[in-house]
């Protein structure tokens, strides 16, 4: 049975600007991902409208409209991708979409660990580790931490777990954007509904830009790119990214390091203090348009993630898409890390200086030696991870759907 090919929707609850960054990432560009393979696609937010709103791709509409199963049947169509995080607070959303019958696809942008349900031990850990990052090791941030875990195995089981199990249910399709992150969903929804709602829970990755891809008349060169906010500076890892790349140029006098992002006062300080050589070959590049990031990327061998914690890391999902090795820090708050380097794709290293650092020489190391190749890497990866792939891979599972004659109203029997 062939995938449904009637119009689809994706849907955030949140007022953004529809202009072309909107269309460049997320629910805005899995819109553009259904079109690019002929199925009829609009994107979904509430009001009012922008100044720069792409109207062609974009339906704008009052909050409470998000609410009511009439409008949304007033749309027609097959289902919504909806990018709710499976919040409580959107509940009354996903049931309203349900109730139209509409398939609900429920996009999961989590690294997955959201619940005390995921374990005491694995979900305590984690609070203490992003709070020490973000806040400093000191007496105050363990009392932070230990309030937290109080307010999780208390009032936090009832506000956010009851109402997220809520949403969750209504969802046909839960989707996690990587393999750990589904596994540490799965887990969760095994309390919320079973066996049933595990079913529910399947890949699917944030879609990429199809022009994220490797072009083989551009040469690789020995450069490592970085690409962040680092005007926030603890969740980006600045300091770290800077104390990094000062180590790689100077473990090797041939490697360009090239930073892309917001340049802060700091960051401008600590460039002048480089010695002269190192000064040449780190090079901040400021905020530059998308096209000259994928530039980069395709000219680059390395991709640096620095960062404390990531739902996904879409830039080491494009520098693959363009056929970069990556490397990231080894922490279970960045699942996707794990899955994007499971191969000839990069490694995993310690999350300091030293251990950042020497995994960049050694991608450099694994180039030299021939263990890398820019298109293979880049096939492999556009083949999951550009937007027409996910959103075949959402009509494929609404396809599994209609195979288990399965009614929208119904719970779906889906399986990995």
């Amino acid at each position: 049975m062939s995938p449904p090919r009637g119009k689809w929707f994706t849907c955030t609850p949140i007022r953004f600007n529809g202009d072309h960054t909107f269309f460049a990432r997320d629910s805005g560009l899995l819109c553009k991902g259904f079109q690019e393979i002929g199925v009829e696609c609009k994107a979904i937010m509430p009001g009012p409208p922008m100044e720069n709103d792409q109207v062609a791709d974009l339906i704008r509409t009052e909050y409470s409209n998000l609410a009511d199963a009439e409008w949304w049947k007033s749309l027609g169509g097959e289902g919504v991708v909806f990018y709710g995080w499976g919040d409580g607070k959107y509940l009354a959303i996903a049931r309203a979409i349900k109730r139209s019958g509409l398939i609900l696809v429920s996009n999961m942008d989590t690294a997955g660990l959201f619940s005390m349900l995921n374990g005491v031990a694995d979900f305590s850990a984690s609070l203490w580790r992003v709070a020490k990052g973000e806040r400093g090791e000191s007496l105050g941030t363990l009392a932070y931490s230990i309030a937290q875990i109080g307010f999780a195995v208390t009032l936090g089981l009832v506000k956010n777990d009851f109402r997220r199990a809520l949403h969750l249910r209504k969802a046909d399709v839960i989707g996690a954007i990587s393999p750990l992150a589904l596994e540490r969903i799965r887990k969760v929804c095994r309390f919320y509904g079973g066996a049933e709602l595990v079913r529910r829970v399947q890949l699917v990755p944030h879609p990429n830009a199809s022009y994220m891809i490797a072009d083989p008349a551009i040469p690789k060169e020995r450069l490592v790119v970085a690409v962040g906010r680092w005007d926030d500076a603890q969740v980006k890892g600045t300091a770290l990214l800077l104390e990094t790349g000062a180590r790689i140029a100077a473990g090797d006098p041939q490697v360009i390091v090239e930073i892309y992002g917001r340049t802060t006062p700091v960051m401008e300080a600590w460039h002048r203090e480089l010695p002269a050589e190192q000064c040449q070959r780190i090079r901040l590049m400021g905020i530059v348009p998308n096209i000259e990031v994928r530039r980069a990327l395709q000219r680059a061998r390395v991709s640096l993630c620095t960062s404390l914690r990531e739902g996904y890391h879409t830039v080491s999902a494009e520098a693959l898409c363009c056929g970069c090795s990556i490397v990231g820090p080894d922490v279970a708050e960045i699942p996707s890390m794990k899955w994007f380097t499971d191969g000839p794709f990069g490694r995993m290293a310690e999350r300091t200086t030293m251990g950042l650092a020497q995994a960049v020489l050694a991608e450099f190391a694994a180039w030299d030696a021939g263990q890398r190749d820019a298109a293979d890497i880049s096939r492999h990866w556009a083949g999951i991870l550009h937007a027409p792939r996910v959103a075949e891979r959402i009509l494929e599972l609404a396809d599994r759907l209609g195979d288990a004659g399965l009614g929208r109203a119904s719970g779906p029997i889906l399986s990995i």
